[in-house]
């Protein structure tokens, strides 16, 4: 059995690990993740039977990770891990189908008790899957998992191929599709059982991540003529469907260099997402390296001529996708780099453009992007607003703009105050508030106010932040001050707004 631990504070997993006897519970494989996205990531390809999850993490929190854990594993059984037994967490856990909800600071005969109840349902569950006859088609997810890594037991994998019924000696060939239009994960399965359906050729499937999946065909002499051609036709199951295919081997082992070919020739459909088909032609294509001065450029260009911005990066974006092989993964780490600096120098992006509440937003929507046409739309909703922002700031003097900017890049601190800027500014806290006031029309402390408001409006219409998150994130000393602030500014209370205008 399976298990991933996610938890940011490397001291509590490592203390699950070796304080807990999970041999006992049947659990012989454990993966650690750090935060939210790296145990999303793991989960892809470890597929674990279950998960024990902190709700507090970085980049994504556990409910977020959870949310879209049983989008792609639908199967783990998730044990919740907080500090923070509130209400709203409890209900998000309920409608997720929480095994158990632990709290800190963990009590370790908790924490097996929760285990022992998890380790209970998968069992009922492999239980009724064998009767069903689902058995197998995981163990054959399964194996086509273990193929496509580098390191292998051997051992293993040919006892997998016996119980399953893959031929162990064959020849392979690997292929990347790439659903970009799934609505429900795994929605690929019947269609590609049925197009292999009388072909004579055995093959695995499994999901990888958010609408990609990894295919392994095998065949024999016979059959050697029309495999790829047999694999292109599989473009055409769904519309929007992309494919990359890997090279043919005659060696099991040799599966998982195939599926990384297969995977980075179907990833090209980000670059140029007007072809359907990806595959080697003359050898295995040289990875292209992105120039490692692009960063310090954007950022010179953001702040010396930010007007030029636009320009620059639809060149930039144009004549990656037109040079030939990239690494998406690259890509989105250079445009996820390029949105966290944007939203570091104008933070009230995050006040003016929809869907964006934080830096990782950004980063999410980049990293879930299907094309790079895609990720330049967010970056045209940015910079427009950018510009916007820029410009309304063009009517005041260079010290009111850097005021707004030290607010904007502060809001988040309880104890931001007019002497902490005006000391930043060198001006005294009086000075500093009578040119702001004659520029502006308000205090520089009301315009905190103002702007720890309205910030707080928008972060109530997202539905995954809790309240005494927002009150954190906007500045305010804790929950209760927030309401009370609130309440005189807006005649009700957050939580009352957030049933009345975000629905």
């Amino acid at each position: 059995m399976r298990l991933l631990i996610a938890d940011d504070e490397d001291y509590a997993r490592e203390g699950l690990i070796e304080s807990i006897p999970w041999e006992k519970y049947g659990i012989d494989e454990i993966m650690q993740a750090k935060d939210g996205r790296e145990a999303l990531t793991i989960s892809g390809w470890f597929r674990p039977d279950i998960v024990l999850t902190d709700i507090r993490m970085p980049k994504l929190n556990g409910l977020e990770f959870a949310e879209r854990l049983i989008r792609q594993c639908p199967d783990s059984k998730l044990l919740f891990m907080s500090g923070y037994m509130e209400i709203e967490y409890l209900k998000k856990a309920i409608s997720l189908d929480a095994v158990e909800f632990v709290e800190k600071p963990i009590e370790l005969d908790k924490v097996e008790q929760a285990v022992k109840k998890a380790v209970t349902f998968v069992r009922e569950k492999e239980l009724f899957e064998k009767k069903e006859g689902q058995w197998q088609k995981l163990e054959r997810q399964r194996l086509l998992n273990m193929l496509k890594l580098k390191t292998k037991d051997k051992a293993l994998i040919e006892k997998l191929c016996c119980e399953v019924g893959f031929p162990e000696k064959a020849g392979y060939l690997t292929a990347v599709l790439w659903n970009k239009n799934e609505e429900n994960a795994g929605e690929l399965e019947p269609l590609a059982a049925e197009f292999w359906k009388d072909t004579g050729i055995d093959y695995l499937l499994t999901m990888l991540d958010r609408g990609k999946y990894l295919f392994l065909g095998a065949f024999g002499a016979f059959q050697q003529s029309r495999i790829r051609e047999k694999c292109r036709e599989m473009a055409g199951l769904k519309e929007g469907l992309c494919l990359g295919i890997g090279f043919e081997t005659d060696n099991l082992m040799a599966v998982a260099a195939s599926s990384e070919i297969a995977l980075l020739n179907a990833e090209q459909s980000f670059f140029k997402s007007e072809r359907r088909i990806f595959e080697i032609e003359d050898g295995i294509p040289e990875m292209k390296k992105l120039n490692p001065g692009l960063y310090a450029e954007f950022d010179r260009i953001l702040k010396e001529d930010a007007g030029e911005v636009t320009a620059w990066l639809h060149e930039l974006a144009e004549k990656i996708c037109g040079e030939g092989f990239y690494r998406q993964e690259d890509i989105v780490m250079l445009m996820s780099a390029f949105a966290r600096l944007l939203i570091q120098e104008k933070n009230a992006l995050l006040l003016s453009v929809e869907g964006i509440d934080t830096e990782e937003d950004a980063e999410q929507k980049i990293r879930e992007a299907s094309s790079m046409a895609e990720v330049m739309e967010l970056f045209d909703r940015l910079l427009e607003a950018f510009g916007i922002h820029r410009e309304q700031e063009t009517q005041y003097s260079r010290l009111v703009r850097d005021t707004i900017t030290y607010i904007e890049q502060h809001c988040r601190e309880a104890e931001l105050s007019v002497t902490d800027i005006a000391a930043d500014m060198h001006f005294s806290a009086a000075h500093l508030n009578v040119l702001f006031r004659k520029e502006t029309g308000v205090t520089v402390k009301q315009y905190i106010s103002d702007y720890r408001l309205n910030l707080s409006k928008k972060l109530l219409c997202n539905p995954h932040i809790k309240v005494s998150e927002i009150a954190e994130r906007c500045g305010y000393s804790n929950a209760n001050y927030f309401s009370k602030v609130f309440r005189a500014s807006e005649n009700m209370t957050p939580v009352e707004y957030r049933k009345e205008n975000c629905k």
